[in-house]
C-alpha cells in the first residue's frame, strides 16, 4: 500500500509541477510578445502594454508559487495555491461566459461607446490599422468628427478639402474613398470575443484540473521522503 500511494503522490506531483511549467511558459509570452509590440511601435497604448504584462507577471510569480510548493510539498504554499487558484477558476469561467454570450446588439453598443470615449489618437491607429475613415459616417461622426483620414491609402488619391471628403461615396456610377470603420470592427471584435471566450473556458478547466490536483496532493504525505525513507512511516494505509 505504501509503494502504490508513493506511486500515486508521485504522479500527482508530477501533473502539478508540469500544469505550472505551462503557465509559467504563458506567463513569458504573455510579458515578452506586448514588451517586443511596444519597443517595435505595433501598438502605441501603453495601458495596453503595461495591463498585459501586469497579467504575465502576476501569472508567473503564481505559478511560481504552486511550482514551489510541489517540489517541496509545502502545506501553507499549496494552501494559497489552492485558494487563489479556486477564485480565478470561478472569475474565468464566469467572464468567459459573458463573452460568449454576448449577442449581436450588445457588441454594437460596447463598440459605439468605445469609439465615443476613445482618443483621437487611438482612433486614428484604429483607420489606419483597417484602412477605414470613422466610425459609421453617420449620425456617430457627426458628433465625434473624423480626423487623419487624409492620410489613409484610401483617400490618398482624392482632392481634399475635408476630411469629410474621404468617406465613401459615388462619382460617375464609382465608389470612392474609405469604407467606415464600423463593419471591419465589429467582424474582428466578435472573433476576438469568441476566441477569448473559448480559451477562457479551456484555462478554468485547466484550473479546476489543478485545484483537484492540488488538494489530492496536499492530502498524502510527501513522496520524496515516502521513497527515500522507507523506514520512517512512509504513507498511511
Amino acid at each position: 500500500s505504501s509503494g502504490i500511494n508513493a506511486e500515486y503522490g508521485g504522479r500527482l506531483k508530477s501533473s502539478l509541477v508540469l500544469l505550472n511549467i505551462l503557465y509559467m511558459l504563458i506567463a513569458l509570452i504573455l510579458i515578452a510578445v506586448p514588451a517586443f509590440a511596444y519597443s517595435m511601435n505595433y501598438f502605441t497604448s501603453y495601458s495596453l502594454i503595461a495591463s498585459l504584462i501586469g497579467v504575465g507577471g502576476f501569472l508567473f510569480l503564481f505559478s511560481f508559487l504552486g511550482l514551489c510548493g510541489a517540489l517541496h510539498h509545502h502545506q501553507v504554499m499549496l494552501f494559497f495555491y489552492m485558494v487563489v487558484l479556486g477564485l480565478l477558476c470561478i472569475v474565468q469561467f464566469a467572464s468567459s461566459i459573458t463573452l460568449v454570450a454576448i449577442n449581436d446588439e450588445q457588441k454594437q453598443d460596447i463598440l459605439n461607446r468605445s469609439w465615443d470615449s476613445a482618443t483621437n489618437v487611438s482612433r486614428n491607429e484604429v483607420q489606419h490599422a483597417f484602412d477605414c475613415c470613422g466610425y459609421d459616417q453617420n449620425t456617430t461622426d457627426s458628433l465625434n468628427p473624423v480626423d487623419g483620414c487624409s492620410e489613409l491609402p484610401c483617400c490618398l488619391d482624392l482632392y481634399l478639402t475635408s476630411e469629410e471628403q474621404c468617406f465613401l461615396h459615388e462619382v460617375n456610377n464609382t465608389a470612392v474613398g474609405c469604407e467606415p470603420c464600423k463593419a471591419k470592427i465589429e467582424e474582428q471584435f466578435s472573433y476576438a470575443i469568441q476566441v477569448s471566450g473559448t480559451v477562457g473556458l479551456f484555462f478554468s478547466f485547466t484550473e479546476l484540473i489543478g485545484i483537484i490536483l492540488a488538494i489530492q496532493y496536499r492530502n498524502t504525505k510527501d513522496p520524496s521522503r515516502a521513497l527515500n525513507f522507507p523506514g520512517h512511516g512512509g504513507f498511511a494505509k
